[in-house]
């Protein structure tokens, strides 16, 4: 079923698209001075038989597909030596609409990643989204990937948290 209002992992997707907004000095995947209120587009739930809720989409395993876009972005992201144009129209295409805008006023010198150390890490997963961490030379990054307009994009990108 195909919906035009933001469902249940629309929200959450803004939530976390409000959390990602950090004023720290630190470089981060997302800039600081982006502001929190931001749509998302409705995603692409598919259809669905399950008990999970009216909208909630049932866990699954992570999508080889979800996992290759996660891992994409962070391969064009973690690109610092690039001039911010050359830098942008490689990571644009790659997420959803409403996370470009924030991609747009980022300097990629500030990117401390400049590489990939490890396989990437599912670190939960729905038939509708994927949170991945994608292991970096300058730490992990935890990226999550949505299912819109039938394909895996990114909704957000910042640091990992530290392990507890």
């Amino acid at each position: 079923m195909k919906t035009a209002s933001l469902s249940t992992s629309g929200a959450i997707l803004t939530l976390l698209l409000a959390a990602s907004c950090s004023s720290s000095d630190t470089p981060h995947p997302v800039p600081a001075d982006t502001a929190a209120s931001s749509t998302v587009p409705a995603v692409d739930e598919g259809d669905h038989d399950h008990d999970d809720g009216p909208g909630a989409a049932p866990s699954a395993p992570p999508a080889p597909a979800a996992i290759d876009a996660a891992t994409g972005y962070v391969q064009a992201w973690a690109r610092p030596t690039l001039d911010q144009p050359t830098w942008l129209a490689g990571v644009q295409p790659l997420v959803l609409p409403a996370y470009a805008p924030m991609l747009a006023d980022t300097d990629p010198a500030n990117v401390a990643a400049t590489t990939l150390t490890g396989a990437p890490r599912p670190v939960s997963s729905t038939t509708d989204t994927v949170v991945v961490d994608v292991p970096t030379d300058a730490g992990p990054i935890r990226v999550t990937v949505v299912a819109a307009s039938g394909r895996w994009l990114i909704a957000t990108a910042a640091p990992a948290p530290e392990p507890s």
